[in-house]
């Protein structure tokens, strides 16, 4: 039986004397989307940070294709095959093509070709901007880019915090075609996500976060039609 793409076992997770994640322990299978949803304030993006290398967590463990990976820096996770989309962040006053380069730092010239190719090759709205500053780019526009720059690393397990965040909903719905877009070519994909229908739009699981931990884990199937059920889960219940 092949090894999970990504896991996290009993992770505990402090910013000083404040402790975030408790214990936390979820999966995501090969090929995957999973979603970690909740209020505000529960610890998703903390366990992003855990889950890319930018936070080390006191104990617990994480593991990528099975090998530990919990002690390795984010910039070698890259070169694992693990890479991470935050925000709409981008070097504005550098153009659309020199953003993609930048991020090939892990590979070849050839590779980094090849992979900024590939990525406006998936986003032809970003290609027709190719040599225009990002700064000039609209808020949906930026997240292409930065979907993108990710998928110039060629990775296998995708992270992506929150897709939707100050977006209007006809840019989520491109948006969100294109990460099933590179789902569909076999890669996982983990989005942490504060919109519900956004999740559940999206993902195969969604893990429901209380308090730094797992409250709930469920398929989409399963919460089809129990909008009751998702609004407690997103509040912060149990079930």
């Amino acid at each position: 039986m092949p090894a999970d793409a990504l896991t996290a076992t009993s992770i505990h997770c402090s910013y000083g004397a404040v402790q975030v994640l408790f214990g936390l322990t979820m999966r995501v299978a090969p090929g995957e989307t999973v979603a970690v949803c909740g209020p505000n304030g529960v610890g998703k993006s903390t366990l992003l940070r855990v889950l890319s290398g930018l936070l080390r967590p006191s104990s617990g463990t994480v593991e990528l294709a099975g090998a530990d990976i919990t002690r390795v820096p984010a910039v070698r996770r890259v070169r694992l095959g693990l890479s991470t989309v935050v925000g709409q962040a981008a070097f504005g006053s550098l153009s659309v093509l020199d953003n993609l380069r930048i991020h090939g730092y892990a590979g070849s010239r050839t590779d980094t070709r090849h992979g900024v190719d590939a990525a406006l090759a998936v986003f032809p709205r970003l290609a027709q901007r190719a040599h225009q500053p990002a700064s000039t780019l609209s808020g949906g526009e930026r997240q292409m880019l930065v979907l993108a720059k990710a998928l110039v690393q060629r990775p296998t397990v995708l992270l992506i915090d929150e897709l939707s965040l100050g977006l209007a909903p006809i840019v989520v719905g491109g948006l969100m075609e294109m990460v099933r877009r590179l789902n569909a070519t076999g890669m996982t994909v983990v989005v942490v996500e504060q919109s519900v229908n956004v999740a559940l739009a999206l993902a195969d699981r969604l893990y429901f976060l209380e308090k730094g931990t797992v409250a709930a884990e469920h398929t989409a199937a399963e919460l089809a039609g129990r909008p009751e059920l998702v609004r407690s889960l997103m509040l912060g219940g149990q079930a």
